[in-house]
Order: C-alpha cells, then sequence, then structure tokens
C-alpha cells in the first residue's frame, strides 16, 4: 500500500477514474487510501460515490468512507461488518490493518460499542506484535489508529485509557506529514480531559490546538465538533459566562460525529441547571431515538443520567426512582444519580450502598470524585443533622476548584450551609467566593411517618377501601382518612396511585419489622 506519497496517490485514482471501470477505481483508491483520505479527501468521495454497492460490499474500508454510511447506520441499516478468514489470509499487513480500523470504526457508527472495543484492542495487540512496515513509521498513519482506538475507549467510559491512546497519537502526529494531525490528536485530548473534569488540563490542550494548522477536510467536522464540545463542558461545569455561546456552536442532536453524547451531556446539564428540565427531557429523548445504542456504550450512562437528574428537577421522583433501578448498571454518572434520588427519598441506606459501592470500584475521574465527596456529606447531613470537619474540609477543597459551580448549585442550601460552619475563618471565605452568584435549592421537606403511617402505606396495594383498612386494623374509617392526609403530605403526593407507587420507594429503606406489619 501507499501510505505517504499523496501525489502518487492522486495520478493512480485519476487514471483509475479516466477508465471507468468500477474494480479498477477501488482497487486505486484501497491502495492508496490513507494519502488519499488525509490529502485528496473530495477526490476519494467523488470516486468512492460511483462504486456500485457489490464493489463496496468487497471493500469495507472503503464503504466506511463513504458519505452515506454514518447517516444510514443511524437509521435502519446498521453496518457490522465481520472480515472473512480466507480473505485476511491474502491481505498484506498493511490492508489487514486497515481493515480492523475499518471495522472498529462501522460497530461503533452502528452503535455496538462493546464490539469496537474488542477490536480496538486486538488492534493494539497488532501493533504490538505483528512486524509491518507502517507500525515504525512515523509519517504514516499510525497516529490516526492510536487516535481510533482512543475514541472507542471514551465511547465505551474508559477515558483513562482514551487518555493515554490520545497522547500517543499527538506524540506520533507531532512527526506526521499530516498538518492537522496534533490538532485533531489535541482536541480529543481536551474531550478526554473535561469529561473527567480536568478542566485546567482540557483548556490547556485546546489551546494548544488553537495553535496547530486548520483541520483537513477530512478531519474539519470531527475536530470543530470535539472542540466545541470541549468548551461547552467547560462553561457547564464552571457555569461560565459564556455558556449560551458555547451551547449555540454544539453539533444538532442527531449529529453522526461520534462526541454526540458528550454534546447530550453539555447540552441537558445546562438545561437542568437553567431550571428547565422538562426541554432537557426533551433533548435527551430526541438524541436517544436518533442514535442506535447498545450495551457497552457511554451514551447509555449519560442518558440514563441526564434523564433522572432532570426528572428529579420536575419533582417527578418515581419516575427518576424507576429509571434509576432500571438502569443501575449503565455506568457510575447513573449510580451517582441514583444515590441523589435515594436522598431526596430518604433511603439512606440505599445511598449508603451505592456510595461505598463506588468507593471500591475504579478510580473516578475528578468530576465525579467531587460527586460523590459532596453526596457523602449530604448523607452524613441527612443522617446526623450536621456534617464533620473533615467532610466539610472535603467539600470546601472540591468546591474551591472552580470546575464544580454547576454541581455545587445541584445541591441543597442546607449542606451547604452545613459546611460553612464547620468551617475556620480561612477556609469559609474560599467557600464563600466558590458559591457567589449562585443559586442554591432547599432540601425536600420530607417528614419521617409514624409506625402506624408505615402500615397504612404498606397495606394500601392490599386493601381498595379505607373501609377495609380500617377493618384491618381495627381502627375508625376517620382515623384512617387522617392517616392517609398525614401520608400524602410527608410523601408529597396527592392520590391513593401515587402514595403506592411510593411505597416501594419508601420503605425500600425501612429495616424495622414492627415498621412494615400489615396487622
Amino acid at each position: 500500500m501507499n501510505l505517504n506519497d499523496p501525489v502518487a496517490a492522486r495520478a493512480a485514482l485519476e487514471q483509475a477514474m479516466a477508465s471507468g471501470s468500477p474494480e479498477a477505481i477501488a482497487a486505486a483508491a484501497m491502495t492508496n487510501l490513507w494519502p488519499l483520505y488525509s490529502s485528496h479527501h473530495d477526490l476519494l468521495m467523488r470516486a468512492v460515490e460511483r462504486l456500485p454497492s457489490p464493489v463496496l460490499d468487497r471493500y469495507l474500508a472503503l464503504r466506511i468512507v463513504h458519505p452515506m454510511t454514518p447517516l444510514l447506520a443511524l437509521t435502519h441499516r446498521p453496518f457490522k461488518p465481520l472480515i472473512d478468514p480466507d480473505e485476511a489470509r491474502t491481505l498484506s499487513a498493511e490492508e489487514f490493518d486497515f481493515l480492523a480500523v475499518a471495522q472498529m470504526v462501522a460497530f461503533r457508527l452502528s452503535g455496538d460499542v462493546a464490539a469496537a472495543a474488542v477490536c480496538a484492542q486486538r488492534l493494539l495487540e497488532r501493533l504490538a506484535s505483528v512486524d509491518a512496515e507502517w507500525h515504525q513509521r512515523t509519517d504514516g498513519p499510525l497516529w490516526f489508529a492510536h487516535l481510533q482506538v482512543g475514541s472507542t475507549y471514551l465511547l465505551s467510559g474508559d477515558s483513562r485509557r482514551a487518555l493515554l491512546e490520545f497522547a500517543r497519537a499527538r506524540e506520533l502526529g507531532r512527526h506526521s506529514i499530516q498538518p492537522d494531525a496534533e490538532r485533531f490528536a489535541l482536541s480529543r485530548l481536551a474531550l478526554a480531559h473535561a469529561l473527567r473534569g480536568s478542566l485546567d488540563d482540557a483548556r490547556a490542550a485546546l489551546d494548544e490546538a488553537a495553535r496547530e494548522p486548520d483541520p483537513s477536510p477530512a478531519h474539519e467536522r470531527s475536530v470543530q465538533a470535539t472542540e466545541a464540545t470541549t468548551e461547552a463542558l467547560i462553561a457547564v461545569d464552571r457555569m461560565s459566562d459564556d455558556l449560551e455561546l458555547r451551547l449555540a456552536r454544539l453539533e444538532p442532536y442527531h449529529s453522526v460525529e461520534m462526541t454526540w453524547p458528550f454534546t447530550l451531556l453539555a447540552r441537558a446539564r445546562a438545561l437542568v441547571s437553567q431550571h428547565r428540565p422538562s426541554e432537557a427531557i426533551e433533548v435527551t429523548e430526541l438524541a436517544q431515538e436518533s442514535h442506535p445504542r447498545q450495551h457497552g456504550s457511554v451514551a447509555n450512562d449519560i442518558v440514563a443520567a441526564v434523564s433522572v437528574e432532570a426528572l428529579l428537577a420536575m419533582g417527578d421522583e418515581v419516575t427518576a426512582r424507576r429509571l434509576a433501578d432500571d438502569r443501575a448498571r449503565c455506568g457510575p454518572m447513573t449510580r451517582l444519580a441514583s444515590v441523589r434520588v435515594d436522598l431526596h427519598l430518604g433511603r439512606l441506606d440505599a445511598a449508603t450502598r451505592d456510595l461505598r459501592r463506588l468507593a471500591g470500584e475504579s478510580p473516578l475521574g475528578p468530576r465525579l470524585h467531587a460527586e460523590r465527596v459532596m453526596l457523602s456529606a449530604w448523607l452524613e447531613l441527612a443522617r446526623n443533622g450536621r456534617v464533620s470537619h473533615h467532610t466539610a474540609l472535603a467539600v470546601a477543597r472540591a468546591a474551591s476548584t472552580g470546575h464544580v459551580r454547576r454541581l455545587i448549585a445541584s445541591m441543597p442550601r442546607q449542606l451547604l450551609d452545613a459546611v460553612r460552619e464547620r468551617l475556620d475563618d480561612q477556609t469559609g471565605p474560599q467557600l464563600d467566593r466558590s458559591v457567589d452568584g449562585l443559586e442554591l435549592r432547599d432540601l425536600p421537606n420530607r417528614s419521617t411517618l409514624t409506625e402506624s403511617e408505615r402500615r397504612v402505606l404498606y397495606a394500601l396495594p392490599l386493601h381498595s377501601t379505607v373501609a377495609d383498612l380500617a377493618s384491618q386494623f381495627h381502627v375508625s374509617p376517620n382515623t384512617i382518612k387522617s392517616q392517609l392526609k398525614s401520608i400524602y403530605r410527608k410523601l408529597g403526593c396527592s392520590t391513593r396511585n401515587e402514595a403506592i407507587e411510593l411505597s416501594a420507594l419508601f420503605l425500600t429503606n425501612v429495616t424495622d419489622d414492627r415498621a412494615v406489619r400489615t396487622s
């Protein structure tokens, strides 16, 4: 394969196109794929668009670069190609590697990120063990392979491994003959940092990228989408004054770019922070309906987490709890959102279990770690009526970075007041500056049910009338009516059906058997 001679590549493809033979065009395009893709992208697109489907089906890499492939993968035609073992034996090492990269991207386009991650791991193993010329050349597409592997890891939720691959792509890009190689790698590196919450590192990478040449036509939209998404994520977390400007530059919800889940994360969380949760639900539903999603994609974690956060902001705790239970295995963002629901509902034992589980898993990024710290402080306040000096310092340290203002704004006012009371004259003013200008919310006012009220609540699904309940507990109907009125008030609901829905959530936290007896 021709890996780094764009002049010869253009001449070969133009000669094949002049012949009018689809087979000749496909063979020339495949043999010169990398220099055509990186240096003569428009010519390559014109050539590929002329190829009939039967020919494209035999050239997986050309099918991937066809402009219709990502659009069809979003709708009704998932593209999950398998490599035929007999055909693979006839390919050179370079051809097989290009096929492996194309297969990984194809699975990603079709939403099967778990399969794409398997392809990524296999490709890395080949790069480390198989003897091929381009594996040792700095002026070939090696940087691009590592960038695509990193993008796959990022979509699978493994931002730590993604960072390593993007950093490797950036170093290789320094030596590449493609002028935009470093720019592309830096943009993805910045995105990974922003997703983890390392906002200073994200900003530094963006600033470096801005000093690089403009992206080539092959990468222009991808780079612009990545940089715009990173800027928006930074602005959302910092609650910056330019937030609206950053959001306006994002790709639409139906974008074919791999950044769409992260764009959704920025857009939905911005809407929740602006007290527009119903709009956050709307954009989340539109985005998830516009893209195929399967097990193993961070998109599932993002969709579930922002949906739960928006439902809580709307006051729909029942639906939020049901969704959190259904999607508990989606990822750490959803589990933290689930803890938030538990704290709203007063399910302190459930919140404790989930926070301990999160603490024992793989290390969280700075943002998720800060959220776990603040939710743990909220739990401590709910249990003890105050927070310890150690907890207050942990919250103050997380807040002092200025990177979690959106997160702070989602915490109850009472928590920040309790933290402030435990700080000294040096750290207290620092916290005040961190929360300055934020509109804090009050804790949900959920009074504790009495033992008799718990029994009635638990028995509601079993008895359809007040008279039946009164007979069950050997009290008067008026007593049951009074207890139901108190239950509705304490649970924040207004109907019997709502109380029944909440009963399963509210009583999950009950550990005293006497509190759930029905007679």
